[in-house]
């Protein structure tokens, strides 16, 4: 024998327990909304009672508090540091900062629809939206000073003009609108998105003779 300690299987119960109740209820939210959903039927989905909801996960509040915690632990500012956004070359920036908002959409758009539309009705939910828009335009900001610094802005924009710019097509939801206005694909709705920010933002290429 090696000498770990084997966990009993009693003891990862409450653990998968919580995660299937999560699970239930991020799908219920989705599906119906969170004011339409009920303790019975995230109970009934996960397959535990209604008192185990209330007991491990904290009735429909706590698991939405629990699905906030998630989203804004996988922020945008921890997925931007993985991507190129201090190259010198502003179009790769803005494609790889695009591609950062089409990876949170894709993993956590739903919960942050709910967020959205519990907010005007809930404190905590308004204050994590709050919270959530404050780190968004810190990112952003940061990704702006450096196109502004490499000269990649085109006239008139200057950095903090950028990030307006920027929040306004994308924001914490624009893939979601763009998507639900047009009924396009995340996919091709970040495609647009991006187009119309590199025209806003960007100077236009160095064409052969331009002096």
């Amino acid at each position: 024998m090696d000498g770990t300690a084997v966990r009993p299987r009693r003891d990862e119960y409450p653990a998968l327990t919580r995660a299937a109740v999560v699970d239930a209820a991020r799908r219920l939210f989705a599906e119906k909304g969170f004011f339409q959903t009920t303790v019975q039927e995230i109970a009934k989905l996960s397959r535990v009672s209604p008192a185990t909801v209330y007991a491990q996960c904290g009735g429909k509040q706590g698991l939405l508090r629990a699905l906030m915690d998630n989203w804004t632990r996988a922020s945008m500012a921890e997925r931007v540091q993985r991507e190129p956004l201090t190259g010198g070359d502003a179009s790769l920036v803005l494609r790889a900062l695009a591609a950062a908002y089409l990876h949170i959409t894709e993993e956590w758009g739903d919960v942050i629809q709910v967020v959205i539309d519990v907010a005007p009705h809930d404190d905590e939910s308004r204050s994590v939206l709050a919270t959530a828009h404050k780190r968004h335009h810190h990112s952003l900001a940061v990704i702006c000073r450096h196109l502004e610094d490499i000269g990649a802005l085109r006239d008139g924009v200057d950095a903090r003009s950028a990030t307006r710019i920027i929040t306004y097509y994308y924001g914490l939801n624009g893939l979601l609108r763009t998507r639900e206005v047009f009924g396009w694909s995340l996919e091709r709705s970040n495609e647009w998105l991006l187009t119309q920010v590199t025209a806003a933002v960007l100077r236009s290429p160095a064409t052969p003779g331009d002096a």
